[in-house]
């Protein structure tokens, strides 16, 4: 993008303006025009085809072909105040709900003192917990990211890989730890998990390319499953426990774990609808 400054900054002279004078007839500041003539920084659609009009030419002209492409991909993903601030929300309720699991997790770590339990168990909860924690962790990223109105394609696709990325290392290692405890675990349902995840991280590469992006359809189909097999599980295993001594934890537990995965896939499959519409509407306007 950076020819898309250049021509800025040309059309700027040609006109006899200063920064100051160009920034006083969009209403932002003079530092705002400087960072999109040095290509730090990248006005919003709508202020885009202001500024075009301001410098008396077209969106077009500013933009080469190559930049109309990748626009929409190092713009802010939001450029709508009520998609702003539902996105933020989105991420506020998952960042909250991974958060009071992870001190729940930990709580139950600390409290839990049982005398037979086992290394692998004990391992198992404490990766459980790394893993909450690392995915906090990124989910408070992109709620920053939001509020800043810096929330960008790329940080949308590092959310969503970084996520999807540790869950498959999370599948590799308890298959790792049951098989070195001996302990019973099907082959098929591994290599199911894991073919999953990387079929999802192939899917979440190809719809972030900058040029010729791939449909939002398998995102929606992938994230839609997951939640689907979530939610029968969830439902399954809440049969199961009805009527014994373990339905207060497991209303406690597998509520917490299924409402924080349900809340992450909510917030995959709407910013992938957000982009995808950003580039329908930039294409539209091209």
């Amino acid at each position: 993008m950076a020819e898309f400054g250049e021509n800025i900054r040309k059309a700027r002279e040609e006109m006899g303006i200063t920064q100051q004078t160009l920034a006083d007839k969009l209403y932002v500041t003079r530092q705002a025009v400087s960072r999109w003539e040095n290509g730090s920084r990248y006005p919003d659609l709508l202020t885009a085809k202001a500024l075009a009009r301001a410098l008396d030419t077209t969106l077009n002209d500013l933009l080469y072909d190559d930049d109309m492409q990748t626009y929409p991909e190092v713009n802010p993903v939001i450029e709508y105040p009520v998609h702003k601030r539902v996105l933020t929300a989105l991420f506020a309720v998952a960042c909250s709900v991974n958060l009071i699991l992870t001190l729940w997790n930990t709580f139950y770590y600390l409290t839990d003192a049982r005398a037979f339990r086992t290394v692998y168990e004990s391992t198992l909860l404490i990766s459980r917990m790394v893993f909450l924690t690392l995915v906090t962790v990124i989910l408070f990223y992109g709620f920053i990211k939001s509020v800043k109105d810096e929330f960008t394609p790329q940080a949308a696709k590092r959310i969503m890989l970084s996520i999807v990325v540790l869950n498959l290392l999370g599948v590799l290692f308890r298959y790792y730890l049951s098989w070195r405890n001996y302990t019973a675990l099907r082959g098929s349902a591994v290599i199911a998990a894991v073919a999953v995840n990387v079929a999802f991280i192939i899917i979440v590469l190809r719809f972030f390319r900058a040029k010729n992006p791939c449909s939002p359809i398998p995102v929606y189909v992938f994230t839609g499953l997951e939640m689907l097999f979530e939610l029968i599980d969830y439902v399954l295993g809440l049969i199961a426990v009805i009527g014994t001594a373990q339905l207060r934890s497991y209303l406690t537990n597998a509520t917490l774990s299924t409402l924080a995965l349900l809340s992450v896939e909510i917030l995959f499959i709407y910013m992938t609808a957000v982009l995808h519409r950003k580039r329908k509407l930039t294409k539209t306007q091209a």
